[in-house]
C-alpha cells in the first residue's frame, strides 16, 4: 500500500511541480519581499531553471502596479509556463492532455511600504500566488506574508510565511502533507558599478521551509545593466531531494531570470541651459 501511495503521489506531482514558483515580486525563489511593482509601470520577467538531466518550465509573467497611493501599494500578475508537455510527461488527473489554460497562473499583493508612517516601520506584505484554472492541477491558491526592514551596511532582511491552498499538490515524496512553512530572505545593498553596460550589482538569497515542490533556497547576484534592465542568476536547491530526482534526476538547479521594467511615463523635459 505504501509503494502505491509513493507511486500515486510522484505521478500528481510530475504534472505539478514546475508550477509551484509562479512569481509575483520575488527575492529569489519566493515572495518573501516587501518590494511591489510601481503603479502602473509593467514588469516583465522570463525565467529559467536548467540542469543536465532536467528542467522546470520556463515562465514568461507579466505584472504590474494597480495602486497609486505612496502608503499602500499593490500588484496583480499572470505567469504562464511553457512548454505544457513536461518530462517526462504526463496529463490532467482527468487523463487529458495538459495545454496553455492549464499552465496560466494569477498572482496578487498588497503592501504597506517601509517607513510609511514612522522611520521605525518595517514593510508588510500580504498575497497569493500560483492561483490556478485546473482543480487539483494548477489551483495551488499559494497565500504569503513578509514582513521586511533595511539596514544599513547589511541590506534588506524580510520574514515570512506561507499555506497552500490545495493540500493535494503540497505532498512530500513520502505521501504526507506539507503546506505551509516560513521563508527567509536577503538584499544586499547596491553595489554601485555605474560603468557603460553595468549600472550596479545586488546580492540576493532566500529560503521556504517544507517538503514540497515549494519548498527550496537559493543564492544568487542581479545584474542591472539599467536601472530597468537586469538578469538574476544562481543556484537553486531542492528541500525534497527524493521528490526533485524522482521528477528532474537533480535536486539543483540553476537559474537565469531576466527582468524588464517598462515605464510610459513622459520623460522629464531637460533642463535649461
Amino acid at each position: 500500500m505504501k509503494k502505491v501511495l509513493e507511486v500515486v503521489v510522484v505521478a500528481a506531482l510530475l504534472g505539478t511541480a514546475s508550477a509551484a514558483y509562479a512569481t509575483p515580486s520575488t527575492t529569489y525563489w519566493t515572495p518573501a519581499t516587501t518590494y511591489t511593482q510601481p503603479f502602473l509601470i509593467p514588469h516583465i520577467t522570463y525565467d529559467t531553471y536548467v540542469a543536465e538531466k532536467g528542467m522546470l518550465q520556463n515562465d514568461y509573467g507579466l505584472t504590474i502596479g494597480v495602486l497609486p497611493w505612496e502608503k499602500l501599494q499593490g500588484e496583480v500578475g499572470v505567469d504562464v509556463f511553457m512548454p505544457t508537455a513536461r518530462t517526462p510527461g504526463l496529463p490532467l488527473p482527468s487523463g487529458k492532455p495538459a495545454y496553455t489554460k492549464d499552465n496560466t497562473y494569477l498572482n496578487a499583493k498588497l503592501t504597506l511600504p517601509e517607513n510609511a508612517f514612522a522611520t521605525w516601520q518595517p514593510g508588510v506584505s500580504v498575497g497569493m500566488q500560483s492561483i490556478g484554472f485546473t482543480k487539483n492541477y494548477s489551483d495551488y491558491n499559494h497565500l504569503h506574508g513578509t514582513i521586511a526592514k533595511t539596514f544599513p551596511y547589511v541590506g534588506n532582511l524580510g520574514v515570512g510565511g506561507y499555506y497552500g491552498g490545495n493540500k493535494n499538490l503540497y505532498v512530500s515524496s513520502d505521501g504526507k502533507t506539507e503546506r505551509s512553512g516560513f521563508m527567509l530572505a536577503w538584499t544586499s545593498p547596491d553595489l554601485n558599478v555605474k560603468v557603460t553596460g553595468l549600472d550596479k550589482i545586488v546580492f540576493v538569497a532566500d529560503y521556504a521551509s517544507g517538503k514540497n515542490v515549494f519548498g527550496a533556497g537559493g543564492v544568487g547576484a542581479v545584474f542591472y545593466f539599467t536601472p530597468a534592465i537586469d538578469i538574476l542568476t544562481g543556484p537553486v536547491w531542492f528541500n525534497d531531494s527524493k521528490l526533485f530526482k524522482s521528477l528532474y534526476g537533480t535536486d539543483f538547479m540553476w537559474t537565469v531570470q531576466l527582468d524588464v521594467d517598462i515605464d510610459f511615463s513622459k520623460p522629464k523635459p531637460a533642463p535649461k541651459a
